[in-house]
């Protein structure tokens, strides 16, 4: 059995990985940021506790050019763990080669740290989609296809911020060059900073980025022409014309730009650009994780109230007896416009389940606070106060929706526990719409969310297969 002394000797080459690796722009060999960033997550590199083993005083630097992201890491420690038997310090090398760009390798080797070719007038690849002022401070957005090698190889730099800042977060495959490679969309986060007369650097320096690709669906029988002919249906050039999903598959702005809204201002320039896209006719997001999903919430639902038709959308206050006998179906049709909310949606380009959430959301805001009470609606739909009907018919909806959505699960209880699990989740569900209203409301304030001017394209129906996943209802499985 080890010492209390062999164990604090052991414990001075343990290192945690995520305080280990230190994450920097440069211009010209100059740190960009006084204090350098840590990963959120290293678990897919150095494994799940996260340590690494054999180094005294371990820092792994890791910059990147502020412009195009050349990659340079610098290893550096105090001592390293002598073997003993098979127990040996980890080869950093060997670990890190699967997950870093072959250049930051070469430039540990060689003792570079992150210099850069002198080049004010170096431009980000693509096309610049939008540009917007914050203060005193300037910033673009520039996105093109990865068949264009040159966005293509500052994926390559930087997606191993990939894994470290998105839980799960797997490297992009880059060896396909054929035309299935021009799929997927890279847009670029550029601050633009003004600099010295006498400065030959380039004056960007790259904040985030995401990516998307494109998903093929098939034609449905509202997409054929007037006379429901197949030949109505406009001839593709190339499978990129062809009706499609695009899908946001990574999302990342990193550290030193967080909480600064620059996350809205990205997520709303893609979605405009989408829309305008009349081969693009839904939205959707790649296993997004609760930060995300909150500022989708406040960017589409601010998109969305900025239409007349939705802005005024309200639960209806009554609806008549023989609809709602308990042996019959929900009248969803009666408590909400379902061919209004069809057409706003189709419009939008939302995918369902995130649209049907949002309308949920903003109706329940027009419900003053006072009666979003249960114990107010104990007359259920004979309540005296119009406000308490409403409410009474939105728990109605929501309740629909997550029974039909856990159906197969929950008929696999008795029924009393059923309900009773299903008012659990409309109970965790309105909690949360509650949260992301409160935000919303001082976002809007600020003038926060709002998209660029867009002008939706026509859109034509397509099948539905929305792929989302949507809140799930806790039920134990009976023996």
């Amino acid at each position: 059995m080890a010492t209390t002394k062999e164990i604090e000797a052991l414990q001075e080459f343990v290192a945690n990985s995520n305080e280990a690796l230190n994450i920097n722009l440069v211009r010209r060999g100059t740190p960009v940021f006084e204090e350098p960033f840590n990963p959120a997550f290293t678990y897919p590199i150095f494994g799940e506790d996260e340590s690494i083993f054999g180094y005294s005083d371990l820092e792994l630097n890791l910059d990147f050019a502020a412009h195009d992201l050349k990659p340079s890491l610098q290893i550096k420690y105090d001592k390293k763990w002598v073997p003993i038997g098979k127990t040996k310090a980890m080869d950093l090398e060997e670990i890190l080669k699967e997950w870093v760009h072959p250049d930051a390798l070469r430039s540990e080797k060689s003792g570079e740290n992150g210099g850069e070719a002198v080049d004010s007038t170096w431009r980000p690849p693509g096309q610049l989609l939008h540009s917007y002022t914050q203060g005193s401070r300037q910033f673009e957005i520039w996105y093109g296809s990865l068949a264009d090698p040159a966005l293509r190889e500052i994926l390559h730099r930087m997606q191993i911020l990939i894994p470290l800042f998105i839980e799960g977060g797997t490297l992009q495959a880059l060896e396909d060059f054929d035309w299935t490679i021009a799929r997927w969309k890279l847009f670029l986060l550029y601050e633009v900073t003004p600099l010295d007369d006498d400065s030959n650097a380039s004056p960007y320096t790259f904040a985030g980025f995401s990516t998307t690709y494109r998903l093929w669906v098939f034609p449905s029988k509202s997409m054929l022409g007037e006379d429901g002919k197949i030949e109505d249906l406009p001839k593709p050039s190339s499978p990129l014309d062809c009706p499609s999903r695009e899908r946001i598959s990574q999302f990342v702005i990193i550290p030193p730009f967080q909480g600064q809204a620059h996350g809205s201002h990205l997520y709303n320039t893609m979605m405009s650009l989408f829309l305008n896209d009349p081969n693009v006719f839904e939205v959707t997001v790649e296993d997004p994780n609760e930060a995300f999903d909150d500022l989708r919430d406040w960017c589409d639902l601010a998109r969305l109230r900025s239409n007349p038709e939705f802005e005024s959308l309200t639960v209806a206050d009554s609806v008549p007896e023989d609809a709602l006998r308990p042996d019959i179906t929900t009248p969803s049709h009666l408590i909400l416009p379902e061919d209004l909310l069809s057409k706003i949606r189709r419009n939008s380009k939302i995918s369902s389940r995130q649209f049907h959430r949002l309308v949920e959301m903003h109706t329940l805001s027009k419900i003053p606070a006072m009666n979003r009470k249960p114990a107010r609606i104990t007359r259920k739909h004979k309540a005296a106060d119009a406000n308490d009907r409403r409410y009474y018919f939105w728990r109605h909806l929501v309740k629909e929706r997550l029974f039909n959505h856990n159906r197969d699960q929950l008929m696999q209880i008795d029924a009393s526990e059923r309900v009773e699990k299903v008012e659990q989740a409309l109970g965790g569900v309105e909690f949360d719409y509650q949260r992301l209203l409160e935000v919303a409301e001082k976002r809007a304030a600020r003038g926060e969310g709002r998209s660029p001017k867009t002008i939706p394209a026509k859109r034509k129906a397509i099948v539905e297969d929305d792929s989302e996943d949507d809140e799930e209802v806790e039920v134990k499985k009976r023996k």
